[in-house]
């Protein structure tokens, strides 16, 4: 249930929605990691909602090591959640 309502709401996300999202977290995110993860979302959401969670080791060179410790641990929190 949760996997269609995710992917049914991926087209509404932007970037600012994410920097929004993120602040509410406690998770900053400057204007080069705001786009390298919409951009990694946009391609990689439908592979992470099936459990394939390999494509975020993309990241990691990608993002500086304490936002992807971050990021790792809240997808984590909510794959327990919602997949």
């Amino acid at each position: 249930m949760y996997k269609n309502l995710i992917k049914s709401w991926i087209p509404n996300l932007t970037p600012n929605l994410m920097q929004e999202y993120g602040k509410k977290l406690g998770i900053f995110l400057n204007e080069s990691e705001t786009t390298i993860l919409y951009q990694f979302i946009m391609k990689n959401y439908s592979e992470i909602l099936e459990g394939n969670d390999k494509s975020l080791e993309e990241l990691k060179t990608k993002l500086n090591p304490t936002l992807y410790k971050q990021l790792i641990k809240l997808y984590q929190e909510n794959k327990i959640k919602y997949l």
